[in-house]
């Protein structure tokens, strides 16, 4: 060890943090666990910023590495990242590190001492736990620099907020603080735009508005006067949706956040497709409607697969489950259940257990946990990976380079109902999916705002049941914001769910 450093560590943390290294910036970035473990490549996020990382970051990383899911994998691989670094830096981090030759680089070193006890105390936080020691490094550098504590734990930022820190949330690239992009939005034009479109021609999207803003596949409600119009960007044009509008297995949308998501749902052309939106929206209920549809009746895809990631609610873990893996993974795929019982009957559960019975017996059919598909390669097949907000970046760069030739898959979720630790509503997998696709020929999402849950069926003798097509709806004449937000309705009738499975 050279000298330097070696007089570094035995400096007080008055003397340390006063000390100037040539080529460190005057930005001190102080970055939290969570963030490394959201995002163990953030370290280039922050250029001409010496990212100071307390040791205590390092000591929870080196308790969460042993853990076999996404939080294990993200802790090994950030640790693996320092540890390249340091090696390159001639076996220390005492001192800061340029992370590249660039003059812009940012510098990285690990702060063994510098933590503000005194004033913790001051503020009755308890010095010994880990946040607290994080905040106190984070005052021991802001006592001598401009400093910004980044962290993606709320309770941590409110913390250091009040000791008066600079505190934000990570952001990945492409993502803003404050953004959870539509897929449509809504524009005032002339009248004659409209009257085109009924005429069965496509209008430039600069004419309603300005270059740029409608991203392809992405819808618009045009507007003059009483007049209306749905309208999609394809291929750089707008185009007027169908005025009957699609249906999925029986379903028709009630609201046009649910007519757009059909519309890419039931296009062949949009191989990967994101659904996010509130609870009751119909997210799950339309995906697998769809799958059913193009699966079942159009045989467009082989098999309908549906993944689900093993995370519990409020991080209340159930612990070991008895029977074999289907039986372990029955509480799991519980949502799918009901998804499907709204499908046929929503009394009727036995019958909805057969019908899923039958489709997995056909191989048109699978329910499975988002951990086993490394490995695997998905060819000819509709794949819906539910609550993908509580998924990690990682993970979604492994289920896309899982999809082979002939495959769609669809993400669904709510970014504002995270329940895995260390997941934000800006870095989960759905939302960093939907920023980085955005945009693109092959890609479309629908975001959909608070919902009433879906319209129960009428109280009818039957056994079993027929989906009753709602009204139709003239894209032209009708206030499509006014719609209701509910799905679909249901009557229940003597029928046998045999017409949609065919022996």
């Amino acid at each position: 060890m050279d000298e330097v450093v070696r007089g570094m560590i035995h400096q007080t943390p008055h003397d340390r943090a006063s000390v100037r290294i040539p080529g460190e910036h005057d930005t001190r970035v102080v970055l939290d666990t969570s963030v490394l473990i959201a995002d163990p490549n953030c370290l280039g996020a922050y250029p001409e910023c010496a990212i100071v990382i307390p040791l205590t970051v390092i000591e929870e990383l080196d308790g969460l590495k042993s853990r076999p899911d996404d939080v294990g994998r993200a802790a090994r691989a950030a640790l693996r990242s320092l540890e390249e670094l340091r090696m390159r830096a001639g076996g220390s981090l005492a001192r800061p590190v340029p992370l590249t030759s660039e003059p812009a680089s940012a510098t990285v070193h690990i702060e063994i001492n510098g933590i503000q006890k005194h004033l913790l105390i001051e503020h009755g936080l308890d010095a010994t736990t880990p946040d607290n020691r994080i905040i106190g490094a984070a005052l021991g550098q802001a006592s001598h620099a401009p400093t910004r504590m980044v962290s993606n734990d709320a309770a941590l930022r409110l913390k250091a907020a009040h000791l008066g820190l600079t505190a934000h949330e990570h952001q990945l690239a492409g993502r803003h603080e404050t953004s959870r992009p539509l897929g449509w939005t809504t524009i005032d034009c002339d009248a004659s735009l409209i009257d085109s479109l009924y005429a069965g021609i496509s209008v430039d999207p600069d004419e309603v508005t300005a270059r740029g803003t409608l991203a392809e596949n992405s819808f618009a409600v045009l507007r003059a006067g009483s007049q209306s119009a749905l309208v999609r960007c394809v291929d750089g044009s707008l185009h007027l949706i169908p005025q009957t509008s699609s249906e999925a297995w029986g379903l028709r949308a009630r609201s046009k956040e649910q007519r757009f998501s059909l519309e890419l749902l039931l296009d062949p052309d949009v191989s990967v497709i994101a659904l996010d939106g509130r609870a009751g929206t119909g997210k799950t209920v339309m995906a697998i409607a769809a799958g059913l549809e193009q699966v079942v009746e159009q045989r467009r895809y082989e098999k309908l697969a549906v993944y689900r990631p093993l995370v519990p609610v409020g991080r209340a873990d159930v612990g070991f489950l008895p029977g074999g893996l289907d039986e372990k993974l029955d509480p799991w795929m519980s949502a799918i259940h009901d998804a499907i019982v709204a499908l046929t009957d929503q009394r009727s559960n036995r019958e909805a257990c057969t019908m899923i019975d039958e489709l997995i017996a056909r191989n048109q059919l699978s329910l499975e946990s988002v951990t086993f598909l490394r490995g695997r390669s998905l060819h000819r097949q509709i794949v819906v990976v539910d609550e993908a907000q509580n998924l990690e970046p990682t993970t979604l760069k492994t289920i896309l380079t899982r999809i082979g030739e002939g495959t769609k898959v669809i993400f669904t979720g709510d970014t504002s109902q995270i329940d895995a630790p260390y997941l934000g509503e800006s870095n989960n997998a759905l939302a960093v999916l939907i920023g980085a696709f955005r945009g693109q020929h092959c890609f479309g999402h629908i975001t959909s705002p608070l919902s009433n849950s879906l319209s129960p069926p009428p109280k009818k003798p039957g056994p079993l049941v027929a989906i009753q097509k709602a009204p139709r709806v003239s894209a032209g004449s009708c206030d499509d914001g006014d719609m209701a937000p509910r799905i679909f309705s249901l009557t229940i009738v003597p029928l046998s769910f045999s017409v949609k499975c065919e022996r």
